[in-house]
């Protein structure tokens, strides 16, 4: 996973919007529908990628609803940001061509594979 990443990280949550976009998982049954998420991280440590990086956004997906989550067995675990809260995460990830970054593993499970939250302080 370090080596598909370009860019690797421990960051804290600075702020998290949802966007417009609304798309199917693919594989579910019924279809899961999520919503589109932009989420400002500041940088605490870079592993890897470049060193002069202070914010980026990570593009991501969330369920409409806790019912949503629990509406197929074996849900995809998505990432779940706190509002209010200065979460800290460990982050693999790749450069999309907007120059937003994605889970290197994809959106499917990404809060299991490459957007880990970290239990302890990351400033």
């Amino acid at each position: 996973m370090f080596d598909k990443s370009d860019l690797v990280v421990i960051a804290t949550v600075v702020s998290s919007k949802d966007t417009d976009e609304r798309i199917r998982l693919p594989d579910y049954s019924p279809a899961v529908t999520v919503i589109g998420v932009i989420t400002e991280f500041q940088t605490s440590i870079i592993l890897k990628g470049m060193k002069d990086i202070k914010k980026f956004q990570l593009h991501h997906y969330r369920y409409r609803s806790e019912d949503d989550e629990s509406a197929v067995a074996n849900t995809p675990e998505l990432v779940k940001i706190k509002p209010g809260m200065r979460q800290g995460f460990l982050l693999f990830l790749v450069k999309e061509l907007d120059g937003k970054y994605a889970p290197a593993t994809g959106q499917t499970d990404p809060a299991i594979l490459s957007v880990l939250e970290l239990m302890g302080a990351a400033e």
